[in-house]
């Protein structure tokens, strides 16, 4: 699980029946294409509201989640007016029915911090990125003689590009992909040659093919075809993602 907490930005401060406002918050991960409402404990209060605490189940985001956050009525309030209410609205109140919004909801991003079990690792815990400084550096390299993590390697220029990408599902198809069809054929080869290393002792190894198991994927399977499986599929993703992007843009055109 990943745990984080904010301040929440509500304006103002409501008056009305205890218990009849509730602040609530949404987050979306782009990359996995999963969303849906936190369930908020209130962890710290303020002078001009509280901290939240909340959750999310590490199999469910993948890279930077979106959380909305907002202030929504739960139940009627009748002659309703903000204790720091605008001077254009003077002593006005107003009736709020169940489900007004009483907040402009606002956004953040972050990068969840995940823990799980060591001894079985997510997939994408395998793979360390790292920046090779030196000045003719070309390509990409992978290594795998850690046993813990596969080591990618990328030159400073493309590495410091990378971190321009904001789309997940980009980075995984043009890094993960390829290094993951690339360690399956490894690991393929290494047992075909009977007397080759053996890679069951490498974490990294252990993790692919335990998920190649958990998703009913076998040797007969092309490597591209499981690293796509195990991968969730990103360049559909991707490709879903520009659809969306697009096609957000039209509707605001």
């Amino acid at each position: 699980m990943a745990t984080a907490s904010f301040p929440i930005p509500v304006l103002g401060n409501g008056q009305g029946d205890e218990g009849s406002v509730r602040v609530m918050a949404r987050w979306k991960c782009s990359s996995t294409i999963f969303s849906g409402y936190l369930d908020l404990v209130k962890d710290t209060p303020h002078a001009d509201g509280a901290t939240y605490r909340s959750s999310l189940d590490q199999r469910d985001v993948l890279g930077p989640v979106t959380v909305s956050v907002f202030a929504v009525a739960v139940r009627p309030i009748s002659d309703f007016r903000w204790s720091r209410q605008h001077e254009d609205y003077g002593d006005e109140t107003f009736d709020v029915r169940t489900g007004d919004l009483l907040s402009v909801p606002t956004d953040f991003t972050f990068d969840p911090a995940k823990l799980y079990d060591p001894q079985n690792p997510p997939l994408n815990s395998i793979f360390k990125i790292v920046k090779d400084d030196r000045a003719k550096a070309k390509g990409v390299k992978v290594s795998y003689i850690e046993d813990e993590q596969i080591i990618i390697t990328l030159p400073k220029t493309l590495f410091d590009r990378m971190q321009l990408i904001d789309s997940a599902n980009l980075k995984l198809t043009a890094l993960v992909l390829p290094v993951l069809v690339d360690a399956i054929a490894f690991i393929r080869a290494n047992e075909s040659q009977g007397d080759g290393e053996d890679l069951t002792d490498r974490q990294w190894c252990r993790t692919i093919k335990r998920l190649m198991d958990a998703n009913d994927l076998n040797d007969d399977d092309r490597p591209l075809a499981i690293a796509q499986r195990l991968l969730a599929n990103p360049i559909d993703g991707y490709a879903a993602d520009v659809y969306a992007q697009q096609d957000n843009e039209e509707v605001q055109a």
